[in-house]
């Protein structure tokens, strides 16, 4: 059914579900499978004051890090046989995802309910409820249960 999965993914437990199921979805159809990790290295906080060069290199550089890093767990939990494609992308994460799910051809994105961004959301994160309003093709959603979600919150 589906040819061209696109998973959105950042260290969330949302998340980490979201790529279970892509996962499990393009095992099941066959189909190809393309993780996306957006980042963003705007410097809205460099225009209150001035900065060294040094200082935004390390900043970009920490960036960078932290997207291979996300990429990397990724790539650790998904099998050899499904041959993953891994996107880091620069920009808004609702944007790149919708962007790329156009470039790529994808006809499924998957992605959490919640990530890392706007806490202010009560039902949806701001990325899942954007994207799930302005896709042209099919979105998953997927919530991460309550237990389990407090579970791996709690420090062990």
């Amino acid at each position: 059914m589906f040819k061209s999965i696109l998973v959105g993914v950042d260290r969330s437990d949302h998340a980490r579900a979201a790529l279970t199921e892509a996962v499990d979805i393009a095992r099941a159809e066959g189909s190809s499978l393309t993780v996306l990790v957006a980042y963003s290295t705007n410097l809205f906080w460099a225009a209150s004051a001035p900065i060294y060069a040094s200082t935004v290199d390390d900043y970009l550089a920490a960036v960078h890090r932290e997207a291979q890093a996300i990429a990397d767990e990724a790539a650790a939990a998904i099998p050899k046989e499904l041959n993953a494609r891994f996107l880091m992308v620069d920009g808004d994460p609702a944007q790149s995802l919708l962007d790329q799910a156009v470039a790529g051809g994808h006809d499924l994105i998957v992605l959490g309910s919640r990530g890392r961004g706007d806490a202010t959301s009560l039902l949806l994160g701001s990325v899942s409820h954007a994207v799930l309003h302005r896709s042209h093709v099919p979105v998953l959603i997927v919530h991460v249960p309550a237990v389990e979600h407090q579970e791996s919150a709690t420090p062990r």
